[in-house]
């Protein structure tokens, strides 16, 4: 294996900056390296991987500018700071005051439901219940799924209190 001189190296990290996400293909043709050279300078860099496009992608560390969830999207590949798909599901679902439903957690994934939501039935760090009809996910630390249940009976749960006039009632 030939060494990477390091003005390649800074140059490379010149275009992947301005290019905010990158393939490993343009990696290895930048860098004029093999695929496991490629993969080995992602690592050390701690490059991002993006939990859509099937990983496909990847992003340097000073590049993503995450919200408050911790997860970044440019254009149609989206990041995060938990790393895969299955790390940010289960820290989105734990942070969550009242637990999510699936349509909530693919709005902010910026996923559909049914594309992803199999593959967590039974993942460590959820668990998940049938509320209204309707999946819930909550963390499976009993302390948050406590207050997560809570949460949620003392917001969905509330009666609606409609008053109505006698002549509205008739």
């Amino acid at each position: 294996m030939t060494r990477l001189d390091q003005d390649t190296i800074k140059a490379a990290w010149k275009h992947f900056e301005k290019a905010k996400v990158f393939t490993i293909g343009e990696i290895t043709s930048i860098l004029k390296c093999s695929i496991p050279s490629a993969r080995l300078k992602l690592k050390q860099w701690r490059a991002y991987t993006s939990y859509n496009q099937n990983g496909r992608f990847y992003a340097l560390p000073q590049v993503p500018r995450f919200d408050h969830h911790g997860l970044w999207h440019h254009e149609n590949v989206a990041f995060s700071r938990q790393g895969n798909l299955k790390n940010t599901f289960v820290h989105l679902v734990s942070s969550a005051p009242a637990g999510l439903i699936g349509r909530q957690l693919g709005e902010l994934l910026g996923l559909s439901p049914q594309s992803f939501l199999h593959h967590f039935r039974n993942c460590p760090g959820i668990c998940r219940e049938k509320h209204d009809g309707v999946y819930v996910y909550f963390s499976d630390d009993t302390a948050v799924y406590e207050k997560q249940v809570q949460q949620r009976s003392s917001v969905f749960c509330r009666p609606a209190v409609v008053s109505i006039s006698d002549p509205e009632a008739i």
